[in-house]
């Protein structure tokens, strides 16, 4: 009889741990999306190249079309969004089927892919799809965006 009810306590003590570990990973999950969504907003509604700087770290790397440059550094970053809003309005954004993996010690990696509408210079540009990858850092609390890649899709 003992065994039997130090195995009950000791099986609900891995069950909640575990539900535990699952709720934690799921509330990380939810603090890295509710990032991106919000970096998301300041460039694609809001064009507020302030409010979305405080999304990027300093050391930002990002990779974009046409691929032939490395966007190293804060300062890079926000140069290239200054000149896409030199170019180009946003109709629609939409960020679908994200995919979030988190790491220990702080690291995320963020893939989704992206359905928009926007004028590029006075050209109308519909049904935009595309993928963009990000990988954040949880630093003094708050998640960073570190990382930055994206890409027309084929779809």
């Amino acid at each position: 009889m003992k065994y039997w009810v130090l195995s009950v306590v000791v099986g609900l003590i891995i069950f909640t741990s575990c539900k535990e570990n699952t709720s934690d990973m799921e509330q990380l999950k939810k603090e890295v999306w509710e990032t991106i969504k919000a970096h998301n907003k300041t460039w694609s509604v809001d064009e507020n190249i302030d409010e979305q700087m405080k999304f990027i770290s300093d050391d930002m790397v990002g990779i974009f079309p046409p691929f032939n440059t490395l966007t190293k550094g804060k300062e890079a970053y926000r140069e290239g969004y200054l000149s896409w809003y030199e170019h180009a309005k946003v109709h629609y954004f939409r960020e679908v089927d994200p995919v979030i993996t988190i790491h220990k010690d702080g690291f995320a990696i963020v893939a989704y892919k992206i359905e928009m509408s926007f004028d590029y210079d006075d050209n109308l540009v519909d049904d935009w799809k595309g993928m963009d990858m990000f990988t954040l850092v949880k630093t003094d609390g708050k998640w960073l965006i570190t990382s930055d890649m994206f890409a027309r899709g084929t779809e």
